[in-house]
């Protein structure tokens, strides 16, 4: 049994109401029953508070309730009620064992292979010659690993997750399902006759620590030398990263973006979602790019945000967007003064003759 009171100190934040409150689970606050925590920290939702049947809700320190007829029991004041919330899912998530301890009956684990200490592996996955797994490793059912890989400890691996032979897999990381780690850079030699003929990639994948990759990406192996993920990265689904492309630290690339060969992403970048990155450029650290934009050329301004397509410094991009919305009216504007233009040059060539 845990009291809203209980959730204020382990989240350090201040209790406004009745901290007595028994806390049961949490939702979204415009689905939260009685005995739920929920949480605000948009403007927008909060229209909820009067609307809500919470228990608790946690805002911020600047929220003012007294300007609400009606809201929860208690509510608690954080520097970060979306942050803290997450801290709160993890006290009450339901902790499910989907994998036994064990290598499961099914999985086929070559006799070379070297498994580390209380490891699940799933029913019909495949551990090939030579693979080192660290400890406290869980793989879902049907997840192949080639020859040669290294994984470090307490990885999380879904199923039907591939890593191809050599690559690196640091600790803490997670991979979704589908997803693909080290298959082939899209490497091919025009010929003359104009056909192509395939480049070997014989380069490797290292996934640094704590990064997670969502479904369904795919990471290429490097051309030569390595394609790098570097520590606390988070990939969402269907993000592409081709051959010898580096990611920083700490990045964040949103769905369906793609980044082509030899790219270099600074450290701690935010990408939007269908970000479409060219080859050969690099961004600076901290750097923001905008959901749908193209990246055709370096971004080398640290701290900076970009969008658009071609993607420009944001404050140029919106003052183009809001001009080209005048075009229409601007070309008959155009077109008015190109006829009265006409006009004058012939009233001026009449007074001539």
């Amino acid at each position: 049994m845990i009291t809203v009171n209980d959730i204020a100190k382990i989240l350090d934040g201040e209790v406004v109401g009745d901290g007595t409150q028994i806390i049961s689970g949490v939702a979204k606050v415009e689905e939260a029953k009685a005995g739920m925590l929920a949480f605000i920290a948009n403007p927008k939702y909060e229209k909820y508070v009067e609307l809500t049947s919470a228990s608790c809700i946690l805002v911020s320190r600047t929220f003012d309730h007294t300007k609400f007829s009606k809201f929860p029991p208690a509510l608690i004041k954080l520097d970060d009620p979306y942050s803290s919330f997450v801290i709160a899912i993890e006290k009450f998530a339901p902790k499910k064992i989907d994998v036994p301890k064990g290598v499961n009956s099914t999985a086929a684990v070559h006799y070379s292979g070297k498994i580390g200490k209380n490891c699940s592996i799933g029913m019909y996955s495949v551990i090939s010659e030579n693979v080192v797994i660290g400890d406290n490793v869980v793989i879902h059912p049907n997840v192949v690993i080639g020859r040669d890989v290294k994984i470090g400890n307490d990885c999380l691996f879904y199923s039907h997750v591939t890593i191809r032979e050599e690559c690196i897999i640091g600790n803490r990381v997670i991979i979704q399902p589908g997803t693909v780690i080290g298959g082939d850079g899209f490497g091919f030699a025009p010929k003359k006759d104009g056909s192509y003929q395939k480049i070997p990639q014989l380069g490797i994948v290292v996934i640094e620590d704590d990064v997670e990759i969502q479904a369904n990406a795919c990471i290429d192996r490097a051309t030569l030398g390595e394609t790098r993920i570097k520590r606390g990265t988070k990939l969402d689904n269907l993000v592409q990263i081709a051959h010898n492309v580096v990611v920083g630290e700490d990045t964040v690339i949103a769905g369906a973006s793609g980044v082509a060969g030899s790219t270099k992403i600074g450290n701690r970048n935010m990408i939007g979602g269908a970000v479409a990155i060219t080859g050969h450029v690099f961004t600076a650290d901290d750097v923001k790019v905008g959901g749908g934009s193209i990246v055709s050329r370096t971004l080398s301004d640290a701290g900076a945000t970009y969008s658009g397509y071609p993607a420009k410094e944001v404050n140029k991009w919106r003052k183009i967007e809001a001009a080209s919305r005048q075009l229409p009216e601007l070309l008959v504007t155009i077109r008015e003064m190109q006829a009265k233009i006409k006009e004058l040059e012939e009233e001026i060539m009449k007074l001539k003759k």
